[in-house]
């Protein structure tokens, strides 16, 4: 078995860096070192006093530590780095599509935020990420508290899960809807209608160049993996071993 820090130096570089910055933002917080009210999203503050990296920064913190900390942050690991291997084609390569797809969804989440009020999005992005991994595997069968279902249910038996412990599911919907407009703009749309909306742009190419660029125009194939041994489903969450839940 690979040790953690093999585990993290493997990583996709998208979701190694993210996964780092939240990490440190969080340490930053907790230690005084940074202050939550200078990175929260704040609208007045981003259009009459031009804090524009509140557009961003909201979606570097995902809490204090603690073990639900630890989950969200481990499922940005696990999930983000299948997705980023294996991204919906957007027509820019592997980890260029997949932070085409967090720049649409950072969007549609900030105008969520605006909506809401909400102060921070890290959770979001992160259950965003979360549930357009589950509609590239829709087959592959995963373990959670000891129930097997398909990776489709998954962020909903997550959500289902904070409701029964008290929890706030409105981040996790949020996610949920950021994920769905992408996938719909870029897979349903054009599948159905012959309409395509999204295209990975050129300067995300440039910036995460691949070698084994997809090509563009339609959607990729989905992949099932209901027998898969490899892959996120491997990890039992609230099963025997490794057990992981949510505070």
């Amino acid at each position: 078995m690979s040790s953690p820090e093999n585990w993290f130096n493997n990583l996709p570089k998208i979701t190694r860096t993210y996964m780092t910055l939240c990490f440190a933002t969080t340490c930053m917080t907790q230690f005084g070192l940074l202050s939550p009210r200078t990175i929260y999203l704040d609208f007045g503050l981003v259009f009459f006093e031009f804090n524009f990296w509140r557009l961003v920064t909201c979606f570097l913190f995902i809490g204090k530590f603690s073990f639900n900390f630890l989950v969200f942050l481990l499922l940005l690991g696990q999930y983000g780095s299948v997705l980023e291997n294996d991204p919906f084609v957007a027509g820019g390569g592997a980890s260029a599509d997949f932070a085409f797809m967090m720049l649409v969804g950072g969007v549609v989440l900030n105008i969520i935020g605006f909506i809401l009020g909400y102060p921070f999005l890290g959770i979001p992005m992160i259950f965003m990420i979360l549930y357009v991994w589950s509609r590239k595997h829709t087959e592959q069968i995963v373990s959670f508290w000891g129930f097997k279902f398909k990776a489709l249910y998954f962020p909903w038996a997550m959500i289902g899960f904070t409701l029964l412990t008290g929890g706030d599911p409105i981040p996790e919907l949020a996610g949920v809807f950021a994920g769905h407009v992408y996938y719909f703009m870029l897979e349903i749309l054009p599948n159905t209608k012959n309409i395509n909306l999204l295209k990975t742009p050129q300067f995300l190419t440039n910036l995460f160049p691949s070698d084994n660029r997809p090509m563009t125009g339609g959607a990729a194939p989905r992949q099932a993996g209901s027998g898969a041994t490899t892959g996120p489903s491997r990890y039992n969450w609230g099963g025997g071993g490794r057990t992981l839940g949510r505070d």
